[in-house]
């Protein structure tokens, strides 16, 4: 029989003591028996520490403690703290909510487009203050918020230690993959370092040197004598590889299943964590909120210049080995911005549509786009937030513009012919009526073009200001008198057109596991997508008439982008309810499949909500479901629905 036992650690960010062991009974979040559990004590004494330390041993030898019914009797015989680090679980916290008093202004577009210095140039923040942004490495979100105020407050929020647990997992697991199929050393390392650009693991961990192949000159890395457990690290990596890669080969299972299972291999995992923590206690300023865990939920710090922040996003190479902004999730900055003063700024890491971006996106006054020049305008994204409803906020502004070096754009206006021409290129991949829609919106909302993007030039001042006016203009009139009228014999032309372009992705193992766990909203974006632009497409943008014949193109435009906003998030409603929130257990199931079956129970869940294309009956019964849902948008904005 497994024996458990509990041992005492210094907690990194507070004074007093945690206790850590392996739970008896309870399962991690992959299902696995014996999860690594720390738990923070609230004691600084040596002495008490050994006493709890050896209630919890007691717990942890006596199998009739194992149920969580036991948990009436351990009270009775045990420190309190302790049979709570023994029965209770993490509790999960909420998600952010929406200041009303401030007006959102959301800023999004590819990596590498220049949000960043876009914004910063926005609320004038000098070049030589390193605060605060969103580079290369960072995947958190960003939110600036100008208020009056003396000083400059930070706000901080951390993911969760079993969240970053699952991204270590997933890139040891990686690298070790890497080494099995006979990588070298230097490929291991490269995985651990560089494979995964949403967690940066050398920001955290410091780098490791090593020679790139074919090059005899050594890469410019360093690693201190206090970070000398990352060559442990990969050495632990490398024996675990190879043991996991010869049960592979013995029993035929699957790389990841015998790697995720084995212990040896999550407790590379926990002493990583364990590093990470480590790497804390160098950040005393500010107010922490720590958890249960003895991790980090929040942190706030105030200063009276902005520059005093930049330790907490700083990604210099040089830095690497004493930063944390890997395990932000997101922060937010309040201050005396050179900005409207009740405006906030939220700066977002990726372009990509989610039902979490569109609820951001409802609450928001302005949606500036944010596109490099050089690069392939993405029009299906702001065809996506046309259809969303989102339309008459739509601003685009074009970084770059002192990279169109050609004869024929060394004027203002020839790069503004160019840019309309590249407008115009990428509107030819959409229908004839989603481009006019697209061209309507477009010359509505305020196109820019700023040039030197990253430095501070007297001559974008005008863009600037000009910009500035249009992100922050007047709260647009809303018309009451004006209802459209519908014909519901066009409903099945646009749920099925709705199928026959819907495109499913595969989720992977790692996903579904996020999915059960409420950390990623799997196929509903992209079904949503299909459902909302066909629907837009071929029925809300074409209503058959008017309640009143004195409007404006303005005037309906406003009507129908309310309505699509409206039905976007109903569909977003019902999709996370069927797939997501009554499917958690089917997810997990399907993150436990074999790999062989796992398409197949795939197929098996998605099919419960959305049908095969031969199902005949089940798409009738969706196709109902989603007139219902269209109905009930209509109604609800004093709508009519002609039967």
């Amino acid at each position: 029989m497994k024996v458990f036992r509990a041992k005492a650690c210094q907690s990194p960010m507070r004074k007093g003591w945690s206790i850590m062991f392996q739970h008896p009974f309870k399962k991690d979040e992959r299902g696995r028996s014996h999860p690594f559990v720390k738990r923070f004590m609230y004691t600084e004494q040596h002495d008490e520490i050994d006493i709890l330390v050896e209630e919890m041993n007691e717990l942890l030898r006596v199998q009739d403690f194992w149920t969580s019914t036991a948990k009436g009797r351990a009270k009775a015989r045990y420190d309190e703290r302790v049979v709570n680090a023994f029965y209770n679980d993490i509790e999960k916290r909420t998600s952010e909510q929406i200041d009303s008093e401030y007006e959102y202004i959301h800023v999004i577009g590819e990596q590498g487009s220049g949000k960043t210095a876009l914004i910063r140039q926005l609320l004038g923040i000098k070049k030589e203050c390193g605060f605060l942004g969103i580079g290369s490495k960072g995947a958190y979100s960003a939110t600036y918020k100008v208020k009056d105020s003396q000083h400059y407050e930070a706000a901080v929020c951390f993911f969760t230690r079993s969240e970053v647990q699952r991204k270590l997992e997933n890139i040891l697991l990686r690298s070790a993959e890497v080494y099995a199929e006979g990588g070298t050393d230097y490929d291991l390392v490269f995985e651990l370092l560089h494979g995964d650009s949403s967690f940066n693991l050398r920001a955290l961990l410091g780098d490791i040197p090593y020679k790139a192949r074919y090059f005899n000159d050594d890469v410019p890395l360093r690693m201190s004598d206090e970070n000398s457990s990352f060559k442990q690290f990969i050495d632990a990596i490398k024996r675990e590889s190879e043991i996991v890669k010869d049960a592979v080969d013995q029993e035929g299972r699957d790389f990841a299943e015998v790697w995720h299972k084995r212990l040896e291999c999550r407790k590379i995992t926990e002493q990583m964590l364990l590093a990470i923590e480590s790497r804390l206690r160098e950040y005393k300023e500010g107010t922490w909120e720590i958890g249960e865990d003895d991790w980090p939920i929040s942190c706030r710090l105030t200063a009276k210049e902005l520059s005093s922040f930049g330790a907490l996003t700083n990604e210099e190479e040089e830095n690497n080995g004493r930063l944390i902004y890997p395990l932000f999730r997101r922060i937010e900055v309040s201050g005396p911005f050179s900005f409207k003063k009740g405006v906030a700024i939220c700066e977002h890491p990726s372009v990509e549509y989610t039902s979490t971006i569109h609820d951001s996106f409802k609450q928001a006054a302005s949606i500036l786009y944010v596109h490099h020049e050089l690069k392939e305008l993405d029009i299906q994204f702001l065809q996506q937030l046309i259809v969303h409803g989102h339309g008459a906020k739509v601003n685009v502004c074009v970084t770059h513009g002192d990279l169109l070096t050609s004869p024929s754009c060394r004027t203002d206006y020839a790069k503004k012919h160019a840019m309309a021409k590249m407008i115009d290129g990428a509107l030819k991949s959409v229908s004839p009526l989603m481009r006019k829609q697209l061209h309507y919106y477009l010359t509505v909302g305020k196109t820019s073009i700023l040039e030197r993007v990253h430095e501070e030039a007297k001559e974008s001042d005008v863009l600037y200001k000009d910009l500035s006016s249009a992100l922050v203009s007047g709260v647009r009139k809303k018309q009451h008198e004006l209802h459209p009228i519908y014909l519901n014999l066009t409903v099945s032309q646009a749920f099925y057109e709705a199928m026959e372009s819907l495109n499913i992705p595969y989720m992977d193992r790692e996903a579904c596991l996020k999915i059960a766990l409420g950390e990623h909203e799997g196929p509903v974006p992209a079904i949503a997508s299909a459902v909302i632009s066909s629907v837009y497409e071929h029925f809300l943008s074409q209503p058959s008439g008017w309640s009143s014949t004195y409007h404006s193109v303005t005037e309906r435009q406003q009507v129908i982008q309310e309505l699509a906003g409206e039905f976007a998030s109903v569909v977003y409603s019902y999709l996370n309810e069927q797939l997501l929130e009554n499917s958690r257990n089917d997810w997990l199931a399907l993150y436990k499949e074999k790999e062989d079956d796992q398409p197949y129970k795939y197929s098996r869940v998605i099919e419960s909500v959305i049908p095969a294309k031969n199902d005949i009956y089940q798409q009738q019964i969706l196709m109902r479901t989603v007139y219902q849902l269209i109905k009930y948008v209509i109604e609800k904005k004093d709508g009519v629905m002609v039967h």
